[in-house]
């Protein structure tokens, strides 16, 4: 077993940006206390999310405590059991039925409220307009409470944390906003191709062993994921914009935009770390890791890696990004990618459409290096034409 790999603990090291840079270049596994690894290297993550015995679940681990069984916290069949509630709602031909009938009129409202602005605060006023309103909409929550929910569910976020930030106020977020979606049901609001309404039939249907508590888990998480990662990356985008790595006209182009994304996918995955477990005792790259190890593979890390990716820090589109995982992969790789990409290319086309230009106008380098990643402390202004 290799030696502690850095002198800082584990909390000090991961609430820095890009803690992977800390760790020694010469290796992709370290060992940074005892049952805790990191893992770094594009080759070595890849192998670690796609191996049989790294897990999510685990008894200890936060986001089942406050949520109960769930999509993000299970294994094998019973993994595969609550990914197929989701393929419904995430599939092709709904994905284009949002694209239509859905995300038009929340992408139009969003552009509408920062066409002619300039902000220092992007991320928490205007990047989870979209997700929140697509979201609700899908699980069937009257769009008047977006805000609500906004409220109540960014603080979870640090429950997927390592280490993990819980609270009594998690906890009560969680089952507030059950007792909501409950609440909405109950009062008619959800049409039967809403996201619980079908999950549940998907359930029924196929015979899928599942209660209602844990369907309802899932679709929260559903709401927690797809609202959080997208709200992060969406700042990426307008920041990357702003700081003119590209040209907005060349933007207009769908196949350019399409790549555009890709590269800032890459450099800035929305979700930096990933947490997993050894059920047993394995090798990952030649170094043992102990049964019950914590093990935290860096997206950020594999994204740029240099023996993958020439000047791995450098925005590029046209280089070829096999090995870029911002989604992750193995078993547990997000589901909501699809529905995810076709949100941006649809903002990025009507900011192209609305602005002449978006630029930053002050930008302190600052990176939320945690859970939903993106770039902070920075203002940005949308100039229209």
């Amino acid at each position: 077993m290799p030696g502690i790999a850095t002198a800082e603990s584990p909390a000090s090291l991961l609430s820095q940006p890009y803690w992977y840079r800390r760790l020694p270049r010469e290796a992709d596994v370290h060992r940074l206390g005892e049952g805790l690894f990191a893992v770094t290297g594009n080759a070595a993550v890849q192998e670690a999310l796609a191996h049989p015995s790294i897990v999510a679940d685990h008894p200890l681990k936060a986001s089942a405590r406050a949520f109960g069984p769930n999509v993000l916290d299970a294994d094998g069949p019973r993994h595969r059991a609550f990914r197929a509630l989701l393929a419904p709602i995430l599939s092709a031909g709904r994905i284009a039925e949002y694209r239509q009938a859905l995300m038009p009129d929340l992408i139009r409202g969003l552009v509408d409220s920062i066409a002619g602005v300039e902000t220092d605060d992007f991320h928490n006023s205007f990047a989870h307009k979209v997700p929140y309103g697509i979201v609700c909409t899908i699980l069937g929550i009257d769009a008047s409470l977006e805000d609500r929910f906004h409220e109540l569910t960014r603080p979870l976020a640090r429950l997927l944390d390592y280490p993990t930030h819980e609270t009594d106020e998690t906890h009560s977020n969680v089952a507030e906003l059950l007792r909501l979606i409950e609440e909405q049901r109950a009062a008619g609001m959800a049409d039967e191709r809403s996201l619980l309404e079908t999950i549940e039939r998907t359930r029924d249907r196929k015979g899928i062993s599942l209660t209602d508590s844990e369907v309802r888990s899932t679709a929260l998480l559903f709401f927690l994921a797809g609202t959080e990662t997208s709200s992060a990356f969406i700042t990426s985008l307008v920041y990357c914009m702003g700081r003119g790595l590209f040209g907005l006209d060349e933007l207009r182009d769908e196949t350019v935009r399409d790549d555009y994304i890709e590269e800032v996918l890459r450099l800035y995955p929305p979700v930096q770390t990933i947490v997993r477990f050894a059920a047993e005792d394995l090798n990952i790259q030649g170094v043992t890791v102990p049964r019950h190890s914590a093990v935290l593979a860096s997206i950020a890390g594999a994204n740029r890696d240099p023996r993958v990716f020439d000047h791995p820090d450098r925005f590029r589109t046209g280089r070829s990004l096999k090995g870029s995982i911002p989604f992750a992969v193995g078993a547990h790789a997000c589901p909501g990618a699809m529905l995810a990409k076709t949100e941006f290319s649809l903002l990025i086309e009507e900011i192209v459409q609305r602005c002449s230009e978006v630029v930053i106008t002050r930008d302190r380098l600052g990176m939320e290096s945690q859970s939903f990643s993106h770039p902070t402390d920075f203002s940005v202004e949308f100039i229209t034409k």
